[in-house]
């Protein structure tokens, strides 16, 4: 790769190759950025599954401040029989209600289409039934979600969780892409 140069004043050419450190440092922070944005999607991603199952199993409240990343060893539970017939239920309800959101995210369109081929009205059906569980999602983190400030705040709390999955998982590894092709 050809070191990057600059013209300043005077026509004088500097070079700005990333070997001089500052492109490296900037590179790496880009990286590290990524992955904060990863490590929040993935900590949002866990409060969406939790208030889904608080939900069905008629729980409490999920505290945000106390994450329970055994959430994450759910399915491997699920598929190997490790698991209680109700905590099976809210499993299936919890990961399921976040495949669609995260299926959303990622290619609605292609979903939709996969869906298509069984029939217009049961692409009809997915297109409401879909949307409505997004909704519901949304709903769940409003009201199993735990914070002091009432329901003004539920609610923010419900649109910056819905959004942190939405966006910051995809933020998360474009920027450890780019990162990465810099350094």
């Amino acid at each position: 790769m050809a070191p990057r140069s600059a013209t300043v004043s005077g026509g004088k050419v500097i070079p700005t190759s990333s070997s001089a450190g500052h492109g490296s440092f900037i590179a790496w922070f880009i990286i590290i950025l990524g992955f904060c944005f990863l490590g929040f999607f993935l900590l949002a991603l866990m409060m969406q599954v939790a208030t889904n199952e608080a939900f069905m199993l008629g729980g409490t409240p999920v505290v945000g401040y106390k994450p329970d990343w055994s959430l994450f060893l759910q399915i491997p539970n699920l598929f190997l029989g490790q698991t209680s017939p109700s905590q099976s239920i809210a499993i299936v309800f919890g990961w399921g209600i976040e495949l669609i959101y995260l299926g959303f995210i990622v290619g609605y369109d292609r979903m939709h289409h996969a869906v298509t081929a069984s029939g217009r009205t049961m692409a009809t059906f997915f297109r409401v039934g879909s949307w409505g569980i997004v909704l519901f999602d949304i709903w769940t983190d409003a009201n199993y979600g735990t914070l002091g400030s009432g329901m003004g705040g539920h609610i923010a709390f419900a649109v910056m969780i819905g959004f942190m999955v939405a966006f910051f998982g995809t933020i998360g590894l474009s920027l450890i892409e780019y990162g990465w092709s810099r350094a």
